[in-house]
């Protein structure tokens, strides 16, 4: 005896519009990433130019105050490009997994979309981590007169109020350049969170979340399929033209019956 016992999977319908929509605005968010990458590798170059015109201003700087820039503009940039990086990868090898209907992908997707608003609340969230210790540990700010400092507390004549002049050389003046490229920067990573927002939405709500995720067709409770135990197969039945033929007549009365 065959039973009917699981629930046959529902074939998947055509793809949406909305997810290949969601898979360009993916790969619009990698270009994006990838102009950021770009930009930051440009205005480290431009930042080391800076170095070395202020290092010329002033011939008699301080070599540990120019190595420790070159190297901080190297760090800086480095170390967001290489996020910046890694992010741009995971999005792009998770786009054709999505547009072929993997909802592994679409599940990495929702992951990289966490990780972004992760990184952007981070800023928020450590400061306002910070202020109670701030509020609570803070030294008392105000106005000392230098009489009651001790000596021992004084720097000598002044050692600690004259500024270096490679840096003043490097920061007193902020370039249009420079203004362009802060800018250039926040317009971009702006438009790259709104483009995988967008694209985590699409994905997540009807009918995408449908297609990935196809409901199971439901079948009737479990039957018996074929003959029931005990019982013979099912032969054909074959009407007779003469019914009389298949009834007994009946028996006819003998002596020893008779009166």
């Amino acid at each position: 005896m065959t039973v009917i016992s699981a629930d046959p999977p529902a074939p998947r319908p055509p793809r949406p519009v909305t997810v290949t929509v969601a898979f360009w605005l993916q790969l619009a968010a990698v270009l994006m990433l990838l102009g950021l990458l770009g930009l930051m590798v440009a205005h480290a170059v431009y930042f080391d130019d800076l170095i070395s015109r202020a290092a010329e201003l002033v011939p008699d700087a301080d070599p540990d105050e120019v190595s420790g820039e070159r190297t901080g503009n190297v760090v800086t940039t480095a170390v967001p490009g290489v996020v910046v990086l890694a992010v741009a990868a995971w999005l792009a090898a998770t786009a054709i997994p999505v547009l072929r209907g993997s909802n592994v992908g679409r599940i990495f997707v929702f992951i990289a979309g966490g990780a972004h608003l992760l990184l952007c609340l981070s800023p928020f969230v450590l400061g306002a981590a910070f202020i109670p210790l701030f509020i609570a540990g803070g030294p008392e700010y105000g106005y000392v007169p230098e009489e009651d400092i001790p000596l021992e507390d004084l720097p000598p004549d002044g050692e600690a109020w004259v500024n270096s002049r490679f840096y003043d050389a490097l920061y007193s003046n902020t370039t249009a350049a420079e203004d362009a490229f802060y800018a250039g920067q926040a317009a971009i990573i702006g438009v790259e969170v709104l483009l995988l927002i967008a694209v985590v939405v699409i994905l997540a709500v009807p009918p995408a979340s449908r297609w990935f995720v196809p409901r199971s067709v439901p079948a009737w409770p479990p039957m018996p399929v074929g003959p029931y135990a005990g019982y013979p197969a099912a032969l054909p039945y074959v009407i007779c033209p003469d019914p009389s033929v298949h009834v007994r007549p009946p028996a006819e009365p003998t002596q020893a019956d008779a009166p």
